[in-house]
Formats: C-alpha cells, sequence, structure tokens
C-alpha cells in the first residue's frame, strides 16, 4: 500500500490554479463588503480627526543662491598688475572663511537667533519684539513669571540684561533650534540654501524667517569682505596723506623758483634749494602713483570679494502648513482605510486556511 504523498506536486500548481485562487479571495472579499466598508468609513473619519484636530503650524521659507568663494579672479588685471609691479597674492583674499557648511552653521548659532529674538516686527496687532511674540505663542508666560522677568525688560540694552534674562534668551535658542528652525541644502551640486521657520502663529513664522535671513545674510557679507574693506580703507588714507605732501612740495617748489627766477649757472650754491625741492616733490608724485595702483586693485579686490546672494524664494501669504486639504484628507484617508481593511480580511483568511491545513 504507498504511503500519502507529503509534498506538494510542482505539475500540479498551475495558472489555473492560481486564477481559481484569486477568484475565491475576491469572492471571500465581496462577501465581507458591510465590513470592509464600515471600516474604511471608520478608518477614514479617524483620519479626518487627526487631520484637523492637531494643531496647525506654518513653515515659511526663503531660499537663496549664496556665494561662497570669489567666482571671479583677478585674472583680467594680472597683466596690468605685473607691470606695474603689483603683488595680487597680498591683497586677494583667498580664505574660505565661509563655505556653505559653515554659512548654515551660522544660520543655527546662538549669537545670530538671539539677535532675531532681540528684533522687533510691525505685526498686524502692532510693533512687538520676536521674543515678546514667540513666549506668548508657545505659552512661556508661567515660565518667565517664575524667573521674576516681564517681557518689556528684553527691549533694554543686550549687555544689561541679567542672569535670568540671559538664561531665558539661552533656553530659547536651544529650543528653536531643535524644534523651529529649520536650516538645508536641497542639493548638495548646488550653492542654493533654504531656510525655513515653524510656528503655530502665521505672521510669527514671517518674520523670525525674514529677519533671521536678513541678520545672517549683513554679517556674511560684512565678514567676508572686511579684510579687502580695511585695505581700501587704508590705502584710501594713504593715498590722500601723500597728495597733500606732494601739493606742499609742489608749492615749495613754485615759490623757490620765483625767488630766484634767472639762477646764474656759475652760482651752484643758489640752485641746491630748487634741486632738494624738485627731488622732494619727484619723490611724493613717485610715492603717490604707486599707492593710487595699489588702491585701484584694492577696490577691483574688494568687489570681487563681495558674495553674491541672490533671493530666489521669499514666504506669502498664506503660509504652508501641515494640515492636508479636504479633498486630500477624504481621497488619501479613503484610499488607506480601504487598503488596511483588505490586508485585514486577507491576512485572517490566510491565517484561518493555515489552521485547517
Amino acid at each position: 500500500m504507498s504511503e500519502p504523498k507529503q509534498y506538494i506536486d510542482e505539475g500540479k500548481i498551475s495558472f489555473g490554479l492560481l486564477i481559481n485562487w484569486l477568484l475565491n479571495w475576491v469572492k471571500y472579499l465581496f462577501s465581507k463588503w458591510l465590513q470592509i466598508g464600515v471600516g474604511s468609513l471608520v478608518i477614514l473619519i479617524l483620519i479626518l480627526a487627526v487631520n484637523y484636530l492637531k494643531p496647525k503650524v506654518y513653515f515659511s521659507k526663503i531660499s537663496f543662491v549664496l556665494e561662497t568663494e570669489s567666482s571671479s579672479s583677478l585674472g583680467g588685471i594680472s597683466s596690468l598688475a605685473s607691470v606695474a609691479g603689483i603683488n595680487l597674492s597680498s591683497l586677494a583674499d583667498g580664505n574660505t572663511l565661509f563655505q556653505i557648511d559653515n554659512i548654515q552653521e551660522l544660520y543655527r548659532s546662538e549669537s545670530m537667533i538671539e539677535k532675531t529674538l532681540l528684533e522687533s516686527y510691525s505685526f498686524d496687532s502692532g510693533n512687538q519684539q520676536l521674543v515678546e511674540r514667540f513666549t506668548e505663542v508657545q505659552k512661556l508666560e508661567k515660565d518667565l513669571v517664575k524667573e521674576q522677568i516681564d517681557l518689556s525688560e528684553f527691549s533694554a540694552i543686550r549687555n544689561e540684561f541679567s542672569r535670568a534674562q540671559d538664561s531665558v534668551l539661552m533656553e530659547y535658542t536651544e529650543l528653536i533650534q531643535e524644534e523651529f528652525l529649520h536650516v538645508a541644502k536641497p542639493n548638495r551640486k548646488t550653492s542654493i540654501l533654504e531656510v525655513g521657520f515653524y510656528s503655530k502663529d502665521e505672521e510669527l513664522a514671517r518674520a523670525f524667517n525674514e529677519i533671521h535671513v536678513k541678520n545672517v545674510n549683513e554679517f556674511y557679507l560684512r565678514t567676508k569682505s572686511k579684510k579687502a574693506a580695511l585695505s581700501v580703507n587704508m590705502l584710501s588714507k594713504q593715498a590722500d596723506s601723500v597728495k597733500l605732501e606732494l601739493d606742499k612740495s609742489l608749492l615749495l617748489l613754485a615759490e623757490i623758483d620765483e625767488r630766484i627766477p634767472n639762477p646764474n649757472p656759475l652760482y651752484k650754491t643758489s640752485q641746491v634749494p630748487y634741486q632738494k625741492a624738485m627731488i622732494q616733490m619727484q619723490a611724493n608724485s613717485a610715492v603717490y602713483q604707486e599707492i593710487v595702483k595699489q588702491l585701484e586693485v584694492a577696490k577691483i579686490t574688494l568687489r570681487n570679494n563681495t558674495p553674491l546672494i541672490q533671493v530666489i524664494d521669499t514666504p506669502r501669504y498664506p503660509l504652508e502648513h501641515n494640515r492636508w486639504s479636504l479633498f486630500k484628507t477624504l481621497v488619501l484617508g479613503g484610499i488607506i482605510g480601504l487598503a488596511l481593511m483588505l490586508l485585514y480580511f486577507t491576512l485572517k483568511r490566510m491565517f484561518s486556511i493555515a489552521m485547517k491545513n
């Protein structure tokens, strides 16, 4: 007597069997249409409730192109500089102080965030400091009462802040860094930077974003071109000083020439004052010409080292927020509910068949 087979005959697994299994599965799901419909509707209602009961959080975003290094070299004036004997390396600012990664950290820095919090903005309700508005939106007044701090005290001079005020600003800064501030580079191959801010208050989200970007970009521009600007200022003062001395030497030479209009060539000593004045005038003239050359190159260097910050997108009302629209919620909620119910009854049927076998 032959023993029953303990394995599945692969030859019997055919396309027809697969079709038959699918038909049975579809019939089973159709037999559960009422439960599936009710379950999908319940899930849809839950998704609607979650979407509209959760706090609305607005997102303000500014994106811009950032030039982190001098894109144009001084090659255009290199030939002129070599002829004039000017050392461009002494004037060119070749440092990479502000790479794109460092700029992102600058936006997250405590000093920049603190500076933004202490700025004032004209809201619809009136002019108000951002630190005061942030406290109201996040409902942190009780914490300030415990510290015996009044919000109006933050309008004083920064150096006069108390220890408690410094502590509050530090806590606010850490909170913003962790939960509210968004700084990212969408594409690593480009120099486009994206800075955003999350808030339950639409006005605060836009105000903080705009002021923070303005403060950081101004600091970046000022610091990036600081060295070249110092060179221009120093050379300008030197040029003015030497020009003054050159004018004095020209005046002295003219006075000496007027005192002795027709000097006797046989008396050499009478020509010495004139020759000394001439040598002084020529020396001052040579120094002045050299400084003027250096000054022009320094001005070009300053223009080249002034980075480009071109804003691409700015925040506009209404701002983006975390809630779905009603149509999107209904469509996605219905799809998710139906998919979950189909998955539930499919797994239930498979488990039931496995238990029988």
